[in-house]
């Protein structure tokens, strides 16, 4: 059955300046939040913009096995909520059904070393629907497609089809997210009074919408800490591109610890309702929105190159649209 919004979801979304801080300055930034200049990446919070509801019924089943120490997800990738329209403009694709499921480490274990979450969905929320947070589209020049570059998806300057859930559908009908699930989260009611876990990451660990507790125990709005680059990429704008680091593209961004107490991949340790302090990954409402990367081993059921043909975002080539 599905979820209808109850409230309206109220967030602020803020981008981070490229400076540094202090860490004793870190609470107070992710509560109010930093300025920036112009960048073309952009999230929609607007729940409003959705007012389609799924033709089919959305199914998620989770089992776990204490013995095997392994969840089990099973999901058909309808969502629980209200959505965009599809087909549209920049995504030509229509929502339907799939047969997925998600083999979990139910202790995950956390190994203090990044592993990069390019070739992956970051992970499966409580819906069903995956977390894929990476496009499929590539910088584009004289000299054909360079895939160290890989294009945003939430970004303004060109349209890709999204919802208010910061999410839209692959050629093969999958919906999935690309950041805040919007509608998602008003159906859960999440107004800031309380952590609300929102799904898991591939590597297990569990995933929280954007509040969390500081130092002292208050619960407080956080911020990543990626900021754009300063000056112009690198590129002859035939081969790889160039101008200035605006956004378009994952790489205009680097990490800056001094901005947040999240870690490169949006996660941290502290306590959260079912631990006095455990590893948990967060969705924010800055840039990237979702975790880019893992800091224990993901499931091989998340990687898009398992299986033969290498797929990039959950599809076989970067030509059309993810």
């Amino acid at each position: 059955m599905n979820l209808h919004p109850k409230s309206r979801l109220v967030v602020g979304c803020f981008a981070l300046v490229t400076m540094s801080c202090s860490n004793s300055n870190v609470a107070q930034q992710e509560r109010q939040g930093i300025s920036s200049s112009k960048s073309t990446f952009t999230i929609n919070l607007d729940v409003a913009t959705c007012q389609e509801e799924p033709k089919h019924k959305s199914e998620f089943v989770q089992n776990i096995d204490s013995v095997a120490s392994s969840r089990t997800i099973v999901s058909n990738s309808i969502p629980n909520h209200s959505t965009g329209a599809f087909p549209n403009s920049g995504n030509p694709n229509a929502i339907k059904p799939q047969n997925h499921s998600y083999l979990l480490a139910l202790k995950p274990k956390y190994t203090g070393k990044v592993t990069s979450g390019e070739g992956y969905s970051f992970g499966v929320l409580l819906n069903g629907v995956e977390v894929d947070p990476y496009s499929a589209e590539f910088f584009q020049g004289r000299n054909g497609t360079n895939r160290e570059w890989n294009i945003n998806a939430l970004k303004s300057s060109v349209n890709l089809g999204t919802d208010c859930n910061n999410a839209h559908v692959q050629p093969g009908g999958k919906y999935h997210y690309h950041g805040t699930p919007t509608a998602y989260l008003e159906a859960l009611n999440v107004d800031g009074t309380k952590m609300v876990k929102i799904g898991y990451a591939a590597d297990g660990f569990p995933i929280y919408y954007k509040y969390g507790y500081s130092d002292s125990g208050e619960l407080i709005e956080l911020k990543s800490g990626f900021k754009l680059k300063s000056g112009n990429r690198p590129g002859d704008g035939k081969s790889a591109p160039d101008g200035v680091y605006d956004g378009t593209y994952f790489q205009d961004y680097e990490f800056d610890s001094n901005l947040t107490s999240l870690d490169e991949c949006n996660g941290r340790f502290g306590k959260t309702p079912e631990s006095e302090n455990e590893y948990y990954c967060v969705f924010t409402d800055n840039y990237p929105s979702s975790p880019l990367c893992f800091m224990g081993t993901p499931s091989d059921d998340f990687n898009h190159r398992m299986g033969g043909e290498m797929q990039i975002g959950g599809r076989p080539n970067g030509n059309q649209t993810n």
